[in-house]
């Protein structure tokens, strides 16, 4: 009985490895593909420059009017650049958080690219180098959370694709990113009722 505890909970771990566009309304992201699939890229080289993709996944509103979004790096890399896919934006934040409003709207779907960030991966170990998201400083809202802006000026916290741990990772062997999975230890521990 024991072991097949111990294969359900493994089965059900593997099912939550990314494979498909977060599922979950209003869900933001780091990727390393334009799809939204794969928050872990292995075999980057030291010294490689890499592009990162900021995301937003089933959105609820037709349109977005601003964001804001913190990250810290866990190891040797350093983004390079950030470019936005709105060519109307504002960013007044620095260095790790982005604090943007749009002048025009950016139209969304069911992947909503924010910005793209160009990512020097600078580990001649070449050890795992990880990527929090996290609410900005100063933020909008308390308790800092990552937010977008809605047409009415509401501010909206989002979820993230990968609530604990690295949202995105850059030579983790295996991927460490787990994604947010609405299967819980109460759906498990329903089986034995």
């Amino acid at each position: 009985m024991k072991k097949l505890i111990v294969l359900l909970m493994a089965m059900l771990i593997a099912t939550s490895a990314f494979a498909i566009v977060d599922p979950d309304d209003n869900m933001m992201g780091f990727y390393f593909d334009t799809e939204a699939d794969f928050p872990c890229v292995s075999g980057v080289n030291a010294y490689d420059t890499i592009p990162m993709y900021l995301v937003m996944t089933n959105m609820v509103a037709d349109e977005l009017y601003g964001f804001e979004v913190g990250y810290t790096i866990e190891g040797s890399a350093m983004v390079l650049s950030t470019t936005f896919d709105n060519p109307s934006v504002i960013d007044v934040g620095e260095a790790g958080n982005h604090i943007v409003g749009f002048g025009s709207p950016t139209v969304t779907a069911p992947v909503t690219f924010l910005a793209t960030l160009s990512v020097m991966y600078m580990d001649t170990a070449l050890e795992a180098v990880g990527f929090t998201m996290h609410g900005t400083i100063p933020s909008s809202i308390d308790p800092a959370y990552p937010v977008i802006l809605l047409a009415d000026g509401e501010l909206l916290s989002v979820g993230l694709s990968a609530e604990s741990g690295y949202g995105a990772e850059i030579n983790g062997a295996p991927c460490s990113v787990v994604a947010t999975d609405d299967v819980s230890f109460d759906g498990i521990k329903s089986l034995y009722r």
